[in-house]
């Protein structure tokens, strides 16, 4: 067997492995997402981090939702890759940790191989390329947070981001805002992957991130109020779509926002003070711009033009109506 793989055919065998001479890749994105914010992982020794990757992956939704599949049809359907050279798992982290949790449960030796698709070696290219044909592009695809991880190992590693973008298939700005986004979530401690969203919204939104780069009290006070995010967005003070929609308008407004700054009002009471603030000032703008209209301006238009401004006159006065309206249903 073989695969073809940046333009090189790699040879494969087939063959069982038994399953506590393979290892998890540790920069699989997955993987890596599980690991990487767990003090004094590094300085674990080979063994200690093999189990603990076992114990956070097997913990998670998408290999509980393995488990019964794999023991319904008494093993694998596809066979895992793993490379010869180093026994890590390139592809199937999480078949191997269900094996694993069969293993410890059986007596037998029904779980003790598992079925290999076994390469001799392979390029950081090559390995990168494959994970991301599966992984990104393929059937089993990564979440925003994984992929975003996944981009920033391989800056760390010194690839640039252009080459980065090519194996994404993206352009260099969206890798580098992605890689912005990891980044600021270390800068701030935090591996809740379920925390991504609002870091991304920080990055993404331009509002808000000139904000945290420009006035450093905004900064401090909202990514500790992210951190502080529980790990379901049900449970949280607010959301990342309420934080792209709200905080951009309470930043407009310097007053609304030292009170929420000062903790005198959550967001959605901020933004709610803004809100109407903007409306008194939009109202405010439009006042001022009809002041400009002069009678003798008027005088002086043709009378095609002058036709068109009566029109205009109309639509204005409906406007003017509508919003009274408005005013008179809330009192």
């Amino acid at each position: 067997m073989e695969m073809k793989l940046l333009g090189e055919t790699i040879p494969l065998e087939n063959d069982f492995v038994e399953i506590y001479d393979l290892k998890f890749l540790k920069e699989n994105p997955r993987v890596y997402a599980c690991t990487h914010g767990i003090l004094g992982f590094d300085q674990m020794i080979e063994e200690e981090q093999q189990e603990l990757i076992y114990e956070k992956l097997i913990q998670e939704p998408s290999v509980k939702n393995l488990i019964p599949e794999v023991k319904r049809h008494g093993g694998l359907i596809e066979p895992i890759l793993i490379r010869h050279d180093t026994k890590e798992v390139i592809e199937g982290n999480s078949r191997l940790a269900v094996y694993r949790r069969f293993k410890q449960e059986s007596a037998d030796g029904e779980w003790d191989l598992i079925p290999c698709e076994i390469v001799s070696n392979l390029t950081d290219d090559q390995q990168a390329a494959y994970l991301n044909q599966v992984h990104i592009k393929g059937k089993t695809k990564w979440s925003a947070y994984e992929k975003a991880n996944f981009a920033y190992v391989r800056r760390e590693r010194g690839w640039s981001r252009k080459k980065i973008a090519e194996l994404f298939g993206e352009s260099e700005p969206t890798i580098s805002t992605n890689i912005n986004v990891i980044n600021l979530m270390k800068q701030n401690d935090d591996n809740v992957r379920s925390h991504f969203n609002y870091y991304d919204v920080v990055v993404r939104k331009p509002e808000i991130s000139n904000a945290i780069k420009n006035e450093p009290r905004v900064r401090d006070f909202l990514l500790k109020k992210i951190k502080n995010q529980g790990s379901d967005e049900n449970d949280s003070e607010f959301t990342a779509q309420e934080l792209r929609k709200k905080l951009p308008v309470v930043l407009g407004k310097p007053k609304v926002l030292k009170k929420y700054l000062d903790g005198a009002i959550d967001l959605d009471q901020g933004y709610q003070s803004a809100k109407i603030s903007q409306v008194e000032e939009r109202v405010k703008q439009a006042k001022n711009l009809l002041d400009e209209v002069l009678k003798s301006d008027v005088d002086h238009l043709e009378q095609g033009e002058f036709n068109a401004f009566k029109h205009a006159v109309r639509k204005l006065s409906k406007e003017v109506d509508r919003i009274k309206k408005i005013v008179d249903q809330n009192g």
